[in-house]
């Protein structure tokens, strides 16, 4: 009975797949021509296999506020600082170099298949269906392995450098090599200069690796396997030379390479376009002197020209690159705008590389302003695509941010970079990680310069914090920017934007903050008064848990304390409320008492502003942190002690200030039998800014001469 079933389902499967068969040769649409009953079908289009998802993607658009696909979607979980973002794309991306690892270091653990189906066939030595040549183990060479030809071109084709180097000894040196395996090899090795490449798997390791600029330096190995194995090629071809050649100029070995070029030329071996290319990227390292460096140029353009070789975009660049690194001036300038004249003659157009290249030698740091960028701009605004050919097309976009932020201060064409750059699919040219930081941050600054206030708190709507996150420089240009525009609701926020990026615990920029909310804090709403307020508060409870937390670890480097001015500025925020069970009195309280017991740097810019706290806070009757500040100004010996004493002292007492200056003029103990504790402090504070001694002390010395005077008269 169960046999019957299982036949039906097989029958059943076959009549289903024959149905399906029909129906996709009937749903074939013609090529081209015309059907029987006169309907003309379209042309079939070819598709990728990701263009319907693509077709969708475009019709829903992109959140330029989403944070990148590689964190969670979780906004507790959203990386919102540069080294959060970092740590936790690294440490992802290091879980899969630990399945790497084993995978490499264990090989014997995956040709197996011991949980395949029943029915399959088992393949032992495979463990995936289909075969991933990407994650299968790599094989592993030694001085027991037995290697043929086919393990060195296996090595070769995929850039194992040190694999193939060993597979090439055991398998006898060059003696025992054909022609072919010769020139592979030799290719690699000068590809590479014998040293193994950096795996381009670690997407990224590569991403958020410190950019380096390129070192040019002779760093060819010379005498190396390179060399050994083209001095042993006989005969030697054309392809070996230009293998040689072109790895010493990329190696900046210029004067072995143009021997070798020269060489060749003189026994008739015919040379590519990309060698002369290479050689013109390192013509300058021949002589010194622009003119000796241009004449240079020029004659190998002209032996390209005899030879019968067409230049293209990367001979272009060559040329652009070496006059970049030749300097300034306006020599260079004339002739790098004649090679870019030639080239379009000859109908090649200038890459993201040679433009680039045009702004390093037309807007230097401290040259004069020439505006070179909007015609570039215009050029590239007019085609259909741009596709980047060479790495160094992705340092175009952020050097023309730079040049609209410094050297021309053109907001409008900054706006003009930004949106060539969000086109299309251009994003891809911003680079890496630390070109697309700097990128965003001439971005930024522009635009807290030069732009309206309304476009600038737009732009920072949009790329903070999951694009862009500031650094503390244009942190403190953005704070600047709020001062100006009075925007207290946003100054408030900026301090657990600190806090969130990392940038808490650097004191200059705290200082910026509170300066900036004490300059816009009076024209502003209650509700955002209260908001600053809490927010200068936070910022004093936050150096407090920090000073509490390295005095527990006994930190060697401690953070910054805040200045006195900063401190300042806490007890002026802080203290404008009229009630006095507000929490923030005792933010006052705490700023005072850092003040008075030297745990802040200087003294305060306006002493002024700790007189009218004084006040404040006898009106609302905290007499004893009134007493508090103007003591602290009476032993700081502020001028602004002497009246801050007498009105202070009217408050609590509610006389006015001529019968206080006569008051304080009795004697201390006719004041301490009358005075309230907090008002004999100030008291003392008056006595101390007035003679520079507090008050029982002066009392004494008055008494001790008083009797001083008694014994002289009667010795006499």
């Amino acid at each position: 009975m169960y046999s019957n079933i299982v036949l039906s389902r097989q029958w059943s499967r076959v009549a289903c797949f024959c149905r399906y068969v029909s129906t996709i040769e009937g749903q074939t649409l013609p090529q081209a021509g015309k059907s029987s009953d006169g309907i003309s079908p379209p042309p079939r289009i070819p598709r990728g296999p990701t263009d319907i998802l693509q077709a969708l993607a475009a019709t829903v658009g992109s959140d330029p506020t989403a944070a990148h696909y590689k964190y969670h979607d979780d906004p507790f979980l959203i990386p919102q600082s540069n080294y959060r973002k970092r740590a936790y794309a690294l440490s992802a991306e290091a879980g899969r170099k630990a399945a790497s690892w084993i995978r490499d270091e264990h090989a014997e653990l995956f040709t197996m298949r011991e949980w395949d189906p029943p029915m399959k066939m088992k393949t032992p030595y495979f463990n995936a269906d289909p075969q991933i040549e990407a994650f299968a183990p790599k094989p592993i060479y030694n001085d027991e392995s037995k290697v043929t030809e086919e393990d060195l071109i296996y090595t070769i084709q995929n850039a194992l450098l040190e694999d193939a180097i060993k597979v090439f000894e055991l398998l006898g040196g060059v003696d025992n090599l054909n022609d072919e395996l010769k020139l592979s090899l030799l290719q690699l090795l000068c590809f590479y200069n014998e040293k193994e490449p950096v795996s381009m798997e670690w997407v990224e390791e590569r991403w958020f690796s410190a950019a380096t600029r390129e070192r040019q330096a002779a760093t060819w190995r010379l005498g190396g396997l390179a060399d050994k194995i083209f001095t042993a090629m006989d005969p030697k071809t054309s392809e070996a030379y230009c293998a040689i050649i072109q790895g010493m100029a990329k190696y900046f070995q210029a004067e072995r390479a143009h021997a070798l070029a020269q060489e060749a030329r003189e026994q008739g071996i015919p040379l590519s376009t990309s060698v002369y290319n290479s050689l013109l990227g390192c013509v300058g390292f021949l002589t010194e002197g622009v003119s000796l460096r241009v004449e240079a140029l020029k004659s190998l353009l002209n032996e390209m020209n005899e030879q019968g070789l067409s230049p293209n975009s990367e001979t272009m660049n060559a040329c652009l690159r070496s006059i970049s690194s030749w300097g300034g001036g306006k020599a260079l300038q004339t002739i790098a705008l004649q090679v870019v004249a030639e080239f379009r003659q000859l109908g090649v157009e200038p890459s993201l590389s040679a433009y680039y290249y045009l702004l390093c030698v037309f807007c230097k740091e401290r040259g004069p302003r020439i505006d070179i960028l909007t015609n570039i701009i215009a050029d590239l605004e007019k085609r259909e695509s741009i596709k980047a050919t060479r790495a160094t097309d992705t340092n175009f976009f952020i050097t023309a941010m730079g040049v609209c932020s410094d050297h021309l201060q053109d907001v409008s064409l900054a706006e003009r970079v930004h949106a060539l750059l969000m086109k299309d699919d251009n994003y891809k040219l911003v680079g890496d990680a630390y070109k697309e930081s700097i990128y965003y941050r001439h971005l930024v600054t522009v635009a807290c310069k030069y732009a309206p206030f309304e476009k600038t708190t737009e732009l920072l709507d949009t790329l903070v914090p999951n694009i862009y996150v500031p650094e503390p420089t244009v942190m403190e240009e953005i704070i600047r920017t709020l001062e100006v525009a009075g925007a207290g609701d946003r100054l408030a926020d900026a301090w657990s934007q600190l806090v969130v990026f990392g940038h808490a615990k650097r004191t200059k920029l705290v200082e910026k903050l509170l300066s900036a909310l004490c300059s816009c804090y009076t024209y502003q709403e209650d509700e955002v008064k209260a908001k600053m307020r809490n927010a200068a508060a936070d910022i004093l409870k936050y150096g407090q848990l920090v000073e509490e937390r390295e005095e527990s670890e006994d930190r060697r480097s401690p953070t910054p304390k805040l200045s006195a001015t900063a401190l300042s500025n806490i007890v002026e925020l802080c203290s404008d409320t009229q009630d006095k069970l507000d929490p923030n009195w005792t933010a006052v309280e705490n700023a005072i008492q850092k003040l008075r017991n030297e745990q802040a740097t200087g003294v305060p810019e306006r002493p002024q502003a700790l007189a009218d706290v004084a006040q404040k806070a006898a009106t609302v009757g905290k007499t004893e942190l009134a007493a508090l500040a103007v003591t602290y100004l009476a032993e700081c010996g502020f001028e602004e002690a002497t009246a801050a004493s007498v009105q202070t002292l009217g408050v609590m007492l509610n006389r006015p200030a001529e019968e206080i200056e006569t008051l304080l003029q009795e004697q201390k103990s006719s004041l301490a039998t009358t005075l309230h504790p907090s008002a004999l402090a100030v008291a003392q504070a008056y006595h101390i800014a007035k003679s520079g001694a507090p008050l029982h002390e002066s009392g004494s010395s008055s008494a001790s001469s008083e009797s001083d005077s008694e014994t002289s008269s009667d010795d006499e």
